[in-house]
């Protein structure tokens, strides 16, 4: 008959240094969970010292510089920020704030810069650079359709009038009138711009109520010149150009329009007391 073997029976000696062994494990358990309590609330407490440090706080609102501003109010423009003292640089978003006032004032560009020793904050603007006054037709519940007035900056983008009168602001002076401006003709406005630029008869404003038909206001008196093709114009100024003569042959009050819709072909609707008439330029 075969007999199991017994487990080994631990001597009290061998217990007695386990249940040394487990008070130490948990003592040494209990101090890194009190080391650790006490890294992070230090580091907290080290965060929360050097947010608080006026190396960071701006206390004076003559710290806070606006560069660049020309025809806008410093003050006013400031205020759109609704900046509140102290100021924690820290806590400050930079990216935030420039859309900001890209969206409250007419402006190019903006570049906000935090500085320390000493704590300042440095707001670097660019105006807009006008090339029109323009109007837009303004729908808004239950009014009538109304007509008002902004200014035009070079890549098209439409500005209110409101807006420089919120900010004090002088308004810029510009030579050329825009009527019926929209939106998608952004993107067109450069370039339609850029032509009118090298016109070497006098324009003086641009209809664009009616999108099949531009009107040119010229020193010639209006110009019908068919929806904007960006081909087509440069041959219908340089028609116009050639037409400069025609003050001298015609009557200025008596012409109702030029029509430069054929620019090849071009004709004189004269006022009801005088029929159309085609035109013969001479060749250069």
């Amino acid at each position: 008959m075969v007999m199991a073997d017994l487990p080994e029976v631990a001597s009290p000696a061998s217990l007695a240094a386990r249940r040394r062994q487990k008070r130490w494990e948990r003592r040494r358990q209990r101090l890194q969970r009190f080391w650790r309590f006490v890294g992070v609330t230090a580091i907290a407490a080290g965060l929360v010292w050097v947010l608080a440090r006026p190396l960071w706080i701006i206390q004076d609102p003559r710290r806070i510089q606006i560069q660049g501003q020309q025809t806008l109010n410093r003050d006013r423009l400031l205020a759109t920020l609704n900046l509140q003292m102290p100021l924690n640089l820290l806590q400050l978003q930079p990216q935030r704030l420039e859309q900001q006032l890209l969206k409250a004032a007419p402006l190019q560009a903006v570049q906000i810069q935090r500085r320390l020793l000493p704590a300042s904050l440095i707001i670097t603007v660019q105006e807009i650079t006008a090339t029109a006054q323009a109007s837009r037709v303004v729908v808004e519940p239950n009014q009538p359709p109304q007509e008002r007035w902004g200014i035009l900056d070079r890549q098209g983008v439409w500005h209110p009038l409101s807006a420089y009168e919120r900010l004090g602001a002088t308004l810029p002076t510009t030579t050329l009138k825009v009527r019926g401006y929209r939106e998608p003709y952004q993107r067109l406005w450069p370039g339609l711009y850029s032509l009118l630029r090298t016109s070497p008869v006098g324009i003086q404003g641009l209809d664009w109520r009616d999108p099949a038909n531009i009107i040119l206001e010229t020193e010639l008196g209006p110009v019908y010149c068919g929806p904007y093709n960006p081909e087509l114009l440069p041959q219908q100024i340089a028609m116009l150009d050639r037409l400069r003569q025609l003050p001298d042959k015609t009557s200025r009050s008596a012409i109702a329009y030029i029509d430069l819709r054929q620019p090849s072909t071009p004709r004189v609707q004269m006022k009801p007391s005088a029929p159309p008439r085609s035109l013969q330029t001479n060749p250069r």
